[in-house]
């Protein structure tokens, strides 16, 4: 959990989650971004300003294309008040002046901010934290930054009865795409920086990606029983960073939404009480409106009642349900409902639905008018909206994992062309990937995507930006040069072979060899020996004879599904035709070509992070029971495996190089 030092101050006590530090009392006080009072062994009874959604000090509020913005302060208590205690706010333009002063900033205050209920409001005693004071911030005034300050009764001190937070105020203008079909990205920020879904457009400049969500926050309940947004040092990096991170892509016309998880206590989708939703919609509000999200998607997974330890409200508190049978997809409605009487539809925050079961999802008449779209989760598969028919419109029945490897094993990314045809060809109005990588390139497979969704290309930046940098680094592609020279080949993680009474794999002993790449006699080509020659008869023949490469533009090397051997003789122990294909074990155990994926391409690129890889592009993905080798073409066209039966075949979807 991320902690921040301070000290209480003399004229305005700024307080916030994170890096504010000032002077007044001798202690210093440790606050976390959790619930945990920071004032626990302080003596007296001291207050603060805070901003809702654990926003630090000077968070910027937007109003976006000539719309208002609203903040959300509350008063917090060193300890529970003794009695009621009432807490004046207000908007204090000498506070934003005391600010300036100490801290060399030149904030001008906003004008025609508001407070609502005149800033008024009660802690009650037993109580130790207010209700929250929204903050109303016209659209299109002068100005930059709203200071906030407040004054309590009974005896409560915050420094000559003044304490600060300031948000900064700026107005947007972002551009709109309206593509027939959408395309959303999850982007997994324990490891990503969303900036980089930012770098691929279309041909004519659209983002590619129309929605980025960060994946993802969660839904937990505190001490209390009350649902609360819990997020993790990495989450909160992005959304304290919003003008670095999340301005820029709403910049570029990209909507920026929020994933909400479940995190294995009673709180989810399908199990707040009414209580419990309107408190939770709430908590989605402040979310939402201090960091500029555009909307919210629900992820129903992770929670007790989906693991069989739901406790229910006799002991988990008036959040939630009393049993698991309560846990119904008619409750995840009745949550959305309430999440639209605080974040109303016609306002333009949009909700999103990710799914992958036949329970966890909202059902009901209401679904299609609470939400804008649903994704189907099972990625690489095809499925429909289960429980109701809903609009194809607001349907992503088919999803990319973009992975980059299984346990350490590399994977290719697996495109289904029919699948993609189906989307466009049945008016499905969304597309969505998981997990974009910096170290991955992805144009191949984005092309493939666009080709079919949009007849159209995508161009690709080369900036990659690590998870917390928010200035990139320029991937640079390999020149014709660099591919020149001996490399090292390994199959991604099996080989096969014959084995008459039992398997014939191996999934732990990779096959690896050398090749050469040499210049082709035509432009932009490659002369490739060496081919699988730890077998001393491929040997013979890919040592001596090449097959042959095609050089692109964007750095990367073509390979046919189907290369013929070049120069062969005509005469002699080794005489014929020679062809490197894609083959596996057949019948009778023999290695056969598999002429099914003949007509696709493997690639060689070099990724960002440096990795070499060679891997099968085609609308049918290979599995690790297939490899490239080498046969011999018959005088009736027939293939037959150079290899001997017994002898182990590199195999896998992809080859590492190294040297």
């Amino acid at each position: 959990m991320k902690h921040i030092s301070f000290k209480l101050a003399f004229m305005a006590v700024v307080l916030a989650f994170a890096g504010t530090t000032f002077t007044a009392c001798e202690d210093d006080i440790e606050i976390t971004n959790g619930t945990t009072n920071p004032w626990e062994n302080v003596d007296g009874q001291f207050g603060a300003v805070r901003s809702a959604a654990g926003a630090k000090m000077g968070a910027t509020l937007t109003t976006k294309n000539g719309e208002s913005a609203t903040g959300h302060v509350y008063f917090e208590l060193s300890k529970v008040a003794e009695q009621d205690t009432k807490v004046t706010f207000k908007i204090d333009a000498d506070a934003l002046t005391a600010y300036n002063a100490a801290n060399g900033t030149n904030y001008t205050a906003y004008e025609g901010a508001t407070l609502s209920n005149n800033g008024e409001v009660t802690i009650p005693a037993g109580k130790r934290i207010s209700d929250y004071i929204d903050v109303n911030i016209p659209a299109g005034k002068s100005g930059n930054a709203v200071a906030i300050t407040a004054t309590a009764d009974n005896g409560v001190t915050i420094s000559s009865n003044n304490s600060t937070y300031i948000y900064q105020v700026k107005s947007v203008t972002y551009p709109q795409h309206n593509k027939a079909i959408k395309n959303l990205c999850y982007i997994e920020v324990n490891n990503e920086n969303p900036l980089n879904a930012g770098e691929y457009t279309l041909s004519n400049g659209e983002p590619f990606f129309d929605i980025v969500s960060i994946f993802a926050a969660n839904i937990n309940l505190d001490s209390d029983g009350k649902p609360y947004i819990y997020c993790n040092e990495q989450v909160t990096y992005v959304l304290h960073n919003a003008d670095k991170i999340i301005r820029p892509l709403q910049e570029k016309g990209i909507k920026v939404h929020l994933s909400i998880l479940g995190n294995h206590d009673d709180a989810g989708m399908r199990s707040l009480s009414e209580e419990g939703a309107k408190a939770f919609a709430k908590e989605l509000k402040y979310y939402v409106d201090i960091y500029g999200l555009d909307g919210i998607d629900f992820d129903d997974e992770y929670s007790s009642y989906a693991e069989g330890s739901f406790k229910g409200s006799a002991q988990s508190g008036t959040g939630v349900v009393a049993s698991t049978a309560e846990c119904t997809p008619q409750n995840y409605t009745n949550l959305l409902k309430a999440c639209r009487e605080e974040l109303p539809k016609e306002n333009g925050t949009a909700f999103g639905i990710y799914w992958y079961t036949y329970s966890d999802h909202p059902l009901g008449t209401e679904v299609e008018s609470l939400i804008d779209y649903t994704v189907f989760g099972s990625y690489g598969s095809f499925m429909e909206y289960t429980g109701q028919d809903i609009d194809n419109t607001i349907e992503a029945p088919y999803a990319i994992t973009l992975i980059a490897d299984n346990n350490g094993s590399p994977v290719v990314v697996p495109v289904s062309e029919s699948n993609l045809q189906k989307v466009k060809d049945n008016g499905y109005g969304y597309m969505a990937f998981y997990n974009l990588k910096s170290s991955k390139l992805y144009t191949s497979t984005f092309n493939q995507v666009a080709s079919i969704l949009w007849d159209d290309t995508v161009e690709w930046t080369g900036n990659t930006y690590a998870r917390t940098e928010t200035s990139p680094v320029q991937y640079s592609k390999p020149s014709y040069e660099e591919w020149l020279g001996t490399w090292t080949v390994k199959a991604s993680g099996s080989s096969l072979y014959y084995y008459e009474a039992g398997p014939w794999w191996d999934w732990t002993n990779s096959k690896e060899f050398t090749v050469t790449i040499t210049e082709g006699d035509e432009e932009n080509t490659y002369k490739v020996y060496g081919w699988e020659n730890y077998s001393s008869k491929v040997k013979a023949i890919t040592d001596q004879y090449p097959f042959i490469a095609q050089y692109n533009e964007d750095g990367t090397i073509f390979i046919d599904g189907e290369e013929a051997v070049v120069g062969t003789p005509a005469t002699g122990e080794n005489a014929g035709n020679y062809i490197l294909t894609v083959g596996t074990y057949g019948r009778g155990n023999n290695w056969s070509v598999t002429s099914t994926y003949a007509s696709g391409k493997y690639i060689l690129e070099k990724a960002p992070n440096g990795a070499v890889q060679m891997y099968y592009y085609s609308s049918s993905p290979l599995n690790g029971r297939y490899g490239f080798g080498l046969f011999k073409v018959n005088d009736d066209e027939t293939t037959t495996a150079v290899m001997d039966i017994t002898e182990a075949h590199s195999a896998g979807h992809v080859y590492t190089f190294s040297r």
